[in-house]
């Protein structure tokens, strides 16, 4: 395919993107949710032949070939040929631009599209009416709008709401499905730009240094001579690499040059997924914040009547266009004494230039709400869905399907951990007061996913079944001092399931059987 062509299919299917509304009024019945994930898959399938036909066809370095073009250092360039030169350096430079910025939407559209499908499939679990037997859509989805028959050979199918779940259905319509990221950007708030900073920043928390690679130089003994190798050995063989080397090339074997080659993987380790989550979250919250703006105000003002006579005030005072006298140098002078004299005949500041107490406190508020409170609901809300996902899912889950979070890596260490003691308990409550959501302060949150983690780690091997959304409740349970009662809703599980699985995890590495408790005494000994 010619590569205006290309540019111009992509672009035209991205724009019917835009264009494309997704209405979630019947995603609670089984045909309206299928046919928003029908039209999304279809989407996405779509737009990942685009990116594979683009990366086959060197979109991915667009600038590499303008090393071919242009003259050479040495030889004698007459001044047209440097004009021809230069304008068809300029002509690939602007084809190359187009590519990248091409691919970049195409990416960004992708990365919104998985996002979107991982939280509907979260939301909605495929309940079979004959056995009661529930699925994801995926497990049993196919084309046409259909899927396969239940293990009981029955096809007819209703959709039940996964309460256990973690999902922000809210976020779909902010996601740049279009790849149009830049566009959302340029439309968030003053601190909604300040929430998209510090989300960015949270899901771009490294780890600690991970060796992924060891280069070696090595000496070895062939037909009598020493010869020197070049090698390379992945990380899971780092720990024996000298044993397993002198194993292979002999005793006589000697390391003259050793390098190892670390990573450190983000929290969430792609570009493109990060940023559609951090706009998604921030314009959602936005949206929130718009709703109960008035009712937080008033709850935390004081004395509302003064603050608005205050806001009146100032925009008095702006009203100013001109300084017929020249007293002052600038217009903000004028409007500064302007507004100083309206303050003090109204009672809202003192001779001396100061705000009255109770002005001033309601002031700060304000200031508070505006510059901590309202920015930290975005970053409060995708923390929380962040942790809970962790807390309620099997590492096996994670590991395997991306769900709501792209791209998430299946555990996290101290260093990433750490990104979580940010949770605001003054946001929380704003939340669940003023929102309604099923939301909690837990203070040392990091330290009970660490020890979620940890868990998770010596369970390996064991083939121990478990209710994840039980089990996280259960270690929320244990490592904190929330009631049991609030644990179980928060996770939408029964005291029972959550009793059962603290008994397992109170047992969890302690002997069974008389055997067993046997065999750890000899081993003491």
């Amino acid at each position: 395919m010619n590569e205006s062509v290309l540019i111009g299919k992509s672009e035209k299917f991205l724009d019917y993107l835009q264009k494309q509304e997704l209405s979630f009024k019947e995603v609670c019945h089984l045909e309206g949710f299928l046919e928003i994930y029908q039209n999304l898959n279809h989407n996405l399938e779509e737009l990942q032949d685009l990116r594979e036909t683009m990366e086959n066809k060197g979109y991915k370095a667009p600038y590499r070939s303008l090393a071919r073009y242009g003259s050479s250092p040495t030889a004698e360039v007459m001044v047209e040929e440097m004009h021809d030169s230069n304008r068809h350096s300029q002509y690939f430079r602007m084809k190359a631009a187009a590519k990248k910025n091409i691919l970049d939407r195409v990416k960004s559209s992708i990365s919104s599209h998985k996002i979107a499908m991982g939280n509907l499939e979260e939301y909605g679990l495929i309940k079979c009416k004959s056995c009661s037997k529930k699925y994801r859509v995926f497990e049993i989805y196919y084309q046409n709008n259909s899927f396969s028959p239940c293990s009981c050979n029955s096809s007819n199918f209703e959709l039940e709401v996964n309460k256990q779940g973690v999902w922000q259905l809210g976020i779909i319509p902010h996601l740049p499905l279009s790849g149009d990221y830049m566009v959302k950007m340029s439309h968030l708030t003053a601190w909604g730009r300040e929430s998209f900073k510090k989300i960015i920043k949270v899901l771009k928390q490294e780890r600690k240094g991970v060796v992924k690679t060891i280069s070696l130089v090595i000496k070895v003994m062939e037909s009598g001579r020493w010869i020197r190798k070049r090698i390379t050995i992945d990380a899971e063989d780092n720990e024996n690499y000298e044993r397993d080397l002198r194993n292979k090339y002999g005793s006589n074997m000697r390391i003259e040059f050793l390098q190892f080659h670390r990573k450190k993987p983000a929290i969430l380790n792609d570009r493109h997924t990060r940023t559609a989550l951090a706009l998604s979250y921030v314009q959602f919250a936005e949206k929130i914040v718009e709703e109960i703006e008035e009712k937080v105000i008033s709850h935390y003002i004081k004395n509302p009547a003064k603050l608005q006579l205050y806001d009146d005030l100032v925009l008095e005072s702006k009203s100013i266009a001109e300084d017929p006298l020249g007293e002052f140098e600038n217009l903000e002078d004028i409007q500064e004494e302007k507004l100083n004299k309206l303050l003090i005949e109204n009672g809202l500041m003192t001779s001396y230039g100061d705000f009255k107490r109770e002005l001033q406190q309601d002031l700060n508020s304000r200031a508070r709400l505006e510059k901590k409170i309202f920015p930290g609901i975005s970053l409060t809300m995708i923390m929380w869905d962040i942790i809970k996902y962790y807390l309620s899912t099997s590492y096996d889950r994670r590991n395997k399907f991306s769900g709501p979070f792209p791209y998430l890596r299946p555990n996290m260490d101290r260093n990433q951990i750490k990104v979580f003691q940010e949770f605001d308990k003054e946001v929380v409550d704003i939340l669940k007061i003023f929102n309604n959501e099923n939301i909690e302060y837990i203070p040392h949150i990091q330290n009970i996913v660490a020890k979620k983690f940890d868990m998770e780690q010596k369970m390996k091997g064991l083939h121990m079944k478990s209710n994840p959304p039980a089990f996280g409740a259960a270690v929320l349970s244990l490592e904190s001092e929330i009631p049991i009662n609030r644990c179980a809703e928060l996770f939408s599980v029964s005291l029972e399931e959550l009793n059962m699985e603290k008994r397992n995890i109170e047992t969890f590495g302690k002997p069974s059987t008389t055997k067993a408790k046997k065999f750890l005494e000899m081993i003491k000994k």
